[in-house]
This record gives C-alpha cells, sequence and structure tokens, in this order.
C-alpha cells in the first residue's frame, strides 16, 4: 500500500514513513485506508474475484451503506488492487 499512495500522489516519494507515522488511516481518522479492514479481514474470495472486494467497499462508502464503518465523508474514494 505505501508504494501506491507514493505512485498516485498522495505523498512525495521517499515521505511514506511519516505520512503513517503522523496520520491516523483507521476508518475514523483522518486519511481512512481500507475501511473495511482489508486483506486481513476480509481474506481473499474464491474464484477470480479478489481485487473486486474494494471497488465493492468503495460503493458501498459513497452510497452511504458501510454500516458502523461509514465514513462522514464519502464523495470520493481510490481504488487499488
Amino acid at each position: 500500500m505505501a508504494v501506491c499512495l507514493e505512485d498516485a500522489g498522495f505523498t512525495k516519494k521517499g515521505e511514506i514513513l511519516d505520512f503513517y507515522a503522523s496520520t491516523d488511516t483507521t476508518y475514523k481518522g483522518t486519511f481512512p485506508i481500507n475501511t473495511d479492514g482489508g486483506q486481513l479481514s476480509g481474506g481473499q474470495p474464491g474464484g477470480n474475484s479478489g481485487g473486486f472486494r474494494h471497488v465493492i467497499e468503495a460503493s458501498r462508502q459513497i452510497m452511504g451503506k458501510a454500516a458502523d464503518r461509514q465514513l462522514s465523508r464519502n464523495n470520493l474514494s481510490a481504488v487499488n488492487g
């Protein structure tokens, strides 16, 4: 995830460690990442649908249907998988 955030321009190259040290990336934090817990929580679904679960979570957030992990600011989402 760290290299992806740098490559996407969320941080400058080489500054990702400082970003993680100073940023709350939980779903209640200032820069929420993996609001559904990511691969560690959800695992890898069977078949070829593994990366699509990220799209589903992003869609739930934008539609306001993410239950207890719903973000208050949910008009933009980035998915990488």
